[in-house]
């Protein structure tokens, strides 16, 4: 009878130990350094507590390879699937997680397990879906937006407009500075002073024009040469070169309607298409 007492006794300590030691069986295969070629996650319906838990996930982001089973353990309590402490190489979990979306999608479980190599060192952490981990991720920190002033350009405006009369400047068909009239000469040297004292200019528009009697391209010719002389002369009188420009528009832009006429008629009726426009564009 006594030695029967001593056998259950011995019985009682040997199945308590085995508690302890819990299931030993490796699901995955492991090697001795932890890895596996297949790695397997075991039936969720089989964990306890039996929906899983919502997981710290300040914890779950200290997680490192390398740690012992003593510092997991109070960062992500026991294992959820009877898995006990000492001689097993795998850890599950099944966790919830918030989405954040409405209902029924506010909320995602996902399986995560923990993988000892052989001598119980943390060698790797494995999610099921994969994607899961995802929630451990930091949200980006939120950017504070500065709203800068507008910035107010230097728009160019037009400082001044001039038009200039070809007849008063050149002689008929005339275009290079040995056809300036003195008048016209005047005229350009005058303003050329005038703009030269001007510090804000940024741009000068030259352009001249022709009457339609002639070719279109003669006349193109012709008002590309005068354009050239009174820019010439502008510059001889101060104003900064760089910003001036010269353009010739020919016959393109008639204002005068003067109809079938004699010849001389016809010169005098267009006089006013016979012109340069000046504009002088800058900032005030």
């Amino acid at each position: 009878m006594k030695a029967k007492s001593t056998w259950i006794a011995v019985a009682t300590v040997l199945v308590a130990a085995a508690a302890l030691q819990g299931c030993s069986t490796t699901s995955s295969r492991l090697s001795d350094d932890g890895k596996s070629d297949q790695i397997a996650f075991p039936d969720p319906a089989s964990s306890w507590p039996k929906d899983g838990t919502f997981p710290n996930i300040d914890n779950l982001r200290m997680l490192a390879p390398g740690m012992t089973k003593s510092q997991l353990y109070p960062l992500l309590d026991r294992p959820h699937f009877n898995e006990g402490f000492f001689g097993v190489r795998e850890w599950d979990y099944l966790f919830n997680f918030r989405t954040g979306r409405a209902a029924p999608n506010d909320i995602v479980q996902c399986q995560m397990k923990v993988v000892f190599d052989k001598n119980e060192k943390t060698r790797a952490y494995y999610w099921k879906p994969e994607s899961c981990a995802g929630f451990l991720n930091k949200p980006a920190p939120e950017v504070q937006r500065v709203v800068m002033p507008p910035v107010v350009a230097n728009v160019p405006t037009v400082l001044r407009n001039a038009t200039l009369s070809g007849d008063t400047l050149f002689r008929f068909n005339g275009s290079g500075p040995g056809d300036l009239t003195n008048d016209g000469r005047r005229q350009i040297a005058t303003l050329g002073a005038e703009l030269a004292q001007l510090k804000s200019v940024t741009r000068v528009e030259v352009q001249a024009f022709t009457d339609r009697i002639g070719s279109a391209s003669a006349n193109r010719v012709l008002s590309q040469k005068r354009a050239e002389t009174v820019k010439k002369l502008l510059v001889d009188n101060g104003v900064d070169g760089r910003v001036v420009v010269a353009e010739g528009r020919g016959k393109s832009e008639p204002g005068t309607q003067c109809g079938t006429l004699p010849r001389a008629k016809l010169i005098e009726c267009l006089a006013p298409d016979r012109r340069v426009e000046i504009r002088v564009l800058g900032t005030k």
